[in-house]
């Protein structure tokens, strides 16, 4: 017997690297197996390979958090990664508490807004090399532990943060806050002819073919008919669009759009994820806020469109009239150049409502309590419309997209995977462990799933998880069809086992049934929460 030592490889987040390089095509990898190289070969044999040979069908599992494409070319600089992997070697034995983040490799890519928030309370998490703020915090210690680099929790149970959280979840149900949301990939595509719209016919699901000003929401899928871009498009002009898709798809977008330009170069494409502030302005008095700064005729500014509209003296804003929420308000990209006018106008004239600053988890907890899903969590490029419910964001009726034989095949033959909400009974959220993405799902007692991603429902008051829904034979693991009776059988029981206890969980194919918020109007408007020191400085 023979003792070998030698050197091991770490990756900048801990965890394997697999996949096609977006830099060539045909170009797999799979390295940085941070000391399992070993027990992980077979399946990673096999995963691989199932990605070289381009199989039909279904593959063997969903490994997005694998991808190489997860990365950006920051992450991949000597002198990050001399700083990181040390990092990431002292955590590999540590216990992962949710929300674990990095120290090393931080305040890198920062939007105009971080001095501004980090003084008013921001614990931030990086994505993508951006800076983001999770929620806003007058406790002084929390402030002081981010600040050193500490933990964000170290618990399972209820985060310190969660008081926090709710305040900013109510100010966006009831009164208006404001979410830097810079760290977006956004792209702009364009041609001097029609060029750029028949490649979006090709590439999208949806139609987009549509009057200018309007805005899209479409998948860009594979020949599995799996979800390669989750994104909102803006018409611009007859023949250019703004396209708007989730932080972690910078790479992996720009690679799969890439791929599919014409050789004539008739069609471009640039990305312009740096060139924009975003301002998320979101809630029921989001309307009386902008009103004030802006000489738009909001009255006339349809949901789900867009126009360049002025706030306060900064012209050239593009204004979305819609939110990530779920709640009403607009989404503001703004020149950075022009982002601390803007913030402070906003901040400023929004005094007299209550505006506060709030961060992504407030966001989160909105939208997974509304059921909608987000890509990279809840589904990714192996997940198909169809699975996660969004059958009526793809138009059939198009002569041709990528994906849509295999959409109409799973059509007639039905899907053997679906995303589903649900809701937790019986859990005590002040002494039981939460669930945090990843809790096995049973129906009737049998394995089918894993949670994605979850949260408290402040307004459903209960416990709220997303899960993949699979059915299969136990003995021969052949796939069989997840159909809407599968789910909503009044004999079937399904449990979610959070920490090896089981509780009852109600499934829920639509998004639930939610009270609408009734608010005050005019100026003496009074939010439930107003915490002061989240407004402006100004």
């Amino acid at each position: 017997m023979y003792m070998v030592n030698g050197p091991e490889t770490f990756t900048p987040d801990g965890t394997w690297i697999l996949g096609e390089a977006p830099e060539i095509d045909n170009y797999y990898v799979a390295t940085g197996f941070c000391d399992m190289g070993v027990s992980a070969a077979g399946g990673v044999g096999q995963a691989l390979a199932e990605r070289v040979m381009g199989i039909d069908g279904p593959l063997m599992t969903d490994l997005w958090s694998l991808e190489i494409q997860r990365f950006f070319e920051g992450h991949n600089t000597r002198k990050f990664l001399q700083d990181r992997v040390p990092e990431v070697l002292g955590k590999h034995y540590q216990v992962a508490y949710p929300l674990t983040e990095y120290q090393t490799g931080r305040r890198v890519r920062l939007s105009p807004l971080y001095p501004i928030l980090s003084s008013n309370g921001g614990i931030f998490v990086a994505r993508m090399g951006y800076e983001r703020p999770m929620w806003f915090t007058e406790d002084s210690e929390v402030i002081e532990n981010h600040v050193k680099g500490g933990a964000m929790q170290e618990t399972f149970a209820k985060p310190r943060w969660f008081d926090d959280v709710e305040a900013e979840y109510h100010a966006c149900r009831e009164g208006v806050c404001l979410v830097d949301m810079s760290s977006l990939t956004k792209f702009e595509l364009w041609s001097k002819g029609m060029e750029v719209v028949h490649l979006l016919q090709y590439l999208c699901a949806n139609d987009v073919d549509v009057p200018i000003g309007s805005i899209i929401h479409t998948g860009m899928l594979n020949h599995h008919g799996g979800y390669e871009n989750d994104c909102s498009l803006v018409r611009m002009e007859q023949n250019r669009y703004f396209m708007i898709s989730p932080t972690s798809q910078i790479t992996h977008a720009w690679e799969w759009i890439s791929r599919h330009l014409p050789d004539d170069g008739s069609t471009q494409i640039s990305d312009v994820t740096s060139k924009y502030t975003v301002m998320n302005l979101i809630g029921p008095k989001s309307r009386d806020v902008l009103n004030l700064v802006t000489d738009t005729d909001l009255d006339n500014f349809p949901y789900f469109t867009s126009q360049l509209i002025n706030v306060g003296q900064s012209g050239g804003v593009k204004a979305l009239h819609m939110t990530h929420s779920g709640e009403p308000g607009w989404t503001l990209f703004v020149p950075s150049e022009l982002s601390m006018h803007v913030y402070d106008s906003l901040m400023t004239m929004g005094k007299d409502y209550g505006i506060i600053n709030a961060g992504y988890q407030a966001v989160r907890f909105l939208r997974i309590e509304k059921f909608h899903t987000l890509w990279g969590e809840d589904f990714d490029r192996w997940t198909s419309p169809i699975e996660c419910g969004a059958a009526f964001l793809v138009k059939f009726q198009k002569a041709t997209f990528i994906g849509k034989g295999a959409l109409l095949r799973q059509k007639e033959e039905g899907v053997s995977r679906r995303l589903v909400q649900f809701h937790l009974e019986g859990h005590d959220l002040d002494s039981d462990s939460w669930p945090w993405g990843g809790e096995p799902i049973y129906r009737n007692g049998k394995y089918v799933g894993l949670t994605r991603s979850t949260c408290y429902g402040f307004t459903l008051n209960r416990m709220v998880c997303i899960g993949a829904v699979h059915n299969f034979e136990p003995e021969t693991r052949k796939r069989l069809v997840v159909d809407n009776n599968f789910i909503t059988d009044p004999s079937a029981e399904f449990q979610i086992e959070i920490a090896g206890k089981r509780f009852l969980a109600t499934p829920h194919l639509h998004p639930p049934r939610m009270s609408a918020v009734a608010t005050e109007t005019g100026l003496k408007y009074k939010p439930r929460i107003m915490p002061s020191v989240r407004t402006s400085t100004l």
